[in-house]
Order: structure tokens, then C-alpha cells, then sequence
């Protein structure tokens, strides 16, 4: 069922519309309103709706801009990070209007409505300008999920292992062609199209919906193995040496950690990729907890529990378990690794 949730705007100073005393001496006031309806994410690619209203004419223009607030790796550290969630355009009828437009996952999204006066009639341009002034644009935040995602992560969490599995026995196949330049020179066709294919499902996985730190490091590492492999090099032992490119006066590639580009540095960035989706999933029960103002619920203990022996949630499983609406900031901070 879908449920309605409302949450208060991040950034106040942005209200749409004139001051109280400029709205009373002008006559009119937008009274503007704007809720998300949360779908269910049982099913790819749900529908979020947004409903607003607001006191201008029919025929109004509402341009809509949509981000959605995810995970990166900043070093060892896992930063919010936002990524565009897609745009468009409604328009008011009866003082009210409505935006539909299917989304990748549950998170933050912060909606961006603005009235941009070309796109108005220029009747409705001149009302806009009379009653908003300046102040054409608003941003609300709303956390998209309901009590049913934690029934989700524990799942998802287990599919990133088997995606972890998948990208780790990859790198494997590589490392075993390159012992040899000969070997190399019979197998790199075939690798390199099968490589391809992987970073192809990995760009665009849904598991980056609910763990895009880990997924993005290892689809990161695949188009590294990958791309570069029209570089490989070999000593005259016929051992693999790397890679260079001849695009650039020969010089050694590096990762894109701006490490050597060697397999047991490429393995380990994959292997890491399992801890650090431990570290997301704690990450959603944190976020979670905040949106119930600290509810412990039995799902989520139960998510905990099947989970607490993986690598990311094994160190914090008992604090997670235990955490109250006071601690989950300082837990947040040492799971995310935020120094300082």
C-alpha cells in the first residue's frame, strides 16, 4: 500500500513566493504544497508521484527537477552523493498539480520545482512575475522508502556478494591468459568481449539502486581490466609487465586509485567492494532508524542478525542492534570512516 510522507524542506530560505508582507500588499499568496506518495520497490523501475498545489491559473508551467542522494567512495571514506533522478514538466489545473516519473530505487530525492517564465503564456508570465516575484523556485527533500525496505537490503546485499564472486573469477580469467604473451595473443579477443559484456551489466545494475559505492567500485575496476587491455605489456621473459600507452609517449597505466596497474592490485579493489556494501547496508539501517526517529523494529533486528557475520556489518552489527535515536550520528560518522 502506498503510504504518504511529508518532509519538511531542507533549505527554508528557498520558500517560492513573496514575503508575508509583500503577499498581503499584493493581494495573493502561492500556497504552495507539495507531498511524494512512496511506491513500492518490489517492482523495477516504481513510479514516484508528487502532488502539489499551488494558487496560480490553469495552465501554469511547473518545470521539475529531480536528484536522488546515493553513495561514492572518497578514498576509504563513503560520501552522500547525488546523481540527476530525471526532469520534466506538469502544469496546474484547478490550483493543484501533479509529476509522475519512474525511479531507479528507494533514497533521498530532493525535488526542484521552478517556474521559468518562458515557458509561460505571456499572460500567465505576467501573473507570475506579479505574485512570485524573484522567488521562483523551491526544493523539498523526501525519503522515498517505506518499513518494507529493510525486508529488501538483507537480500540485495547477498546478490552483490554473488556480483562480487562473478567480477573476482573475471579478473581471475584475465590474470590467468596474460602469464604468457603467447597465451595473451590466443585468449585476448574472446576475454576482452567477455569483459565487455560484465562492465555493460555493471553500469547499469540494479543493485546501484541500493549499494552504488560497492557496484561502482567494481564496475570501476572491470573497465580498468578492460579498457586497458589494448595495452598490456610483456617483458622479454614473456611475463606479464603491466600495461602502457602508446597514446601517451609510452607511459605506465596506473588504476584509476592511481595505483600500479598489476592484478593484485585490481583483485583487491574487488574484494574490498564486499566490505564496503556491508558498510552501505549498516548505512540504511542508520538512515532507517533516523526516518522512524529511532524505532527498533523487529525487521530490522532480524536484518542485522542475518547479516552480522559479513564483512562491513561484522564490526558494527551489536551497536546497530542497539543503537537509540542519539547515537546513530556518531555510528554513521565511524561507518562511513569520516575522519575528524
Amino acid at each position: 500500500m502506498l503510504k504518504r510522507i511529508v518532509v519538511a524542506a531542507a533549505l527554508a530560505a528557498l520558500a517560492l513566493g513573496p514575503s508575508r508582507a509583500e503577499s498581503q500588499e499584493k493581494g495573493d499568496a502561492l500556497q504552495f504544497d507539495l507531498t511524494c506518495k512512496t511506491p513500492s520497490f518490489k517492482a523495477r523501475k516504481p513510479m514516484l508521484i508528487l502532488n502539489g498545489s499551488l494558487a496560480l491559473s490553469d495552465g501554469v508551467i511547473i518545470k521539475v527537477n529531480l536528484s536522488r542522494a546515493g553513495e561514492a567512495m572518497s578514498g576509504s571514506e563513503i560520501i552522500p552523493s547525488y546523481v540527476g533522478a530525471g526532469n520534466g514538466t506538469c502544469e496546474v489545473t484547478g490550483k493543484k498539480f501533479m509529476y509522475d516519473t519512474p525511479i531507479d530505487g528507494p533514497g533521498k530525492y530532493v525535488v526542484q520545482i521552478s517556474l521559468v517564465e518562458e515557458l509561460q503564456e505571456r499572460p500567465l508570465a505576467a501573473e507570475i512575475k506579479r505574485k512570485a516575484g524573484d522567488k521562483r523556485t523551491i526544493q523539498r527533500e523526501f525519503l522515498v522508502w517505506n518499513d518494507e525496505l529493510i525486508t529488501q537490503i538483507s537480500p540485495k546485499l547477498n546478490e552483490l556478494h554473488t556480483l562480487v564472486t562473478e567480477c573476482r573469477e573475471m579478473a581471475k580469467k584475465f590474470e590467468r591468459a596474460t602469464m604468457s604473451k603467447e597465451g595473451w595473443g590466443g585468449e585476448s579477443k574472446g576475454l576482452v568481449l567477455e569483459g565487455g559484456k560484465l562492465q555493460n551489466r555493471l553500469q547499469n545494475h540494479e543493485l546501484h539502486a541500493y549499494y552504488p559505492a560497492a557496484v561502482n567500485n567494481l564496475f570501476f575496476t572491470i573497465r580498468n581490466v578492460v579498457n586497458n587491455a589494448a595495452y598490456f605489456t610483456f617483458g622479454a621473459d614473456g611475463k606479464f609487465s603491466g600495461a602502457r600507452d602508446y597514446h601517451a609517449d609510452d607511459q605506465k597505466v596506473q588504476t584509476f586509485r592511481k595505483e600500479d596497474f598489476n592484478w593484485d592490485n585490481l583483485k583487491r579493489y574487488i574484494d574490498e567492494s564486499t566490505a564496503i556494501g556491508g558498510r552501505e547496508f549498516c548505512l540504511w539501517i542508520i538512515k532507517d532508524l533516523r526516518r522512524t526517529a529511532g524505532q527498533m523494529r523487529p525487521e530490522i533486528v532480524d536484518a542485522i542478525k542475518a547479516q552480522k557475520a559479513a564483512p562491513g556489518v561484522d564490526f558494527f552489527q551489536d551497536r546497530l542492534q542497539k543503537a537509540t535515536i542519539t547515537e546513530i550520528d556518531a555510528l554513521e560518522k565511524e561507518i562511513r570512516g569520516t575522519k575528524g
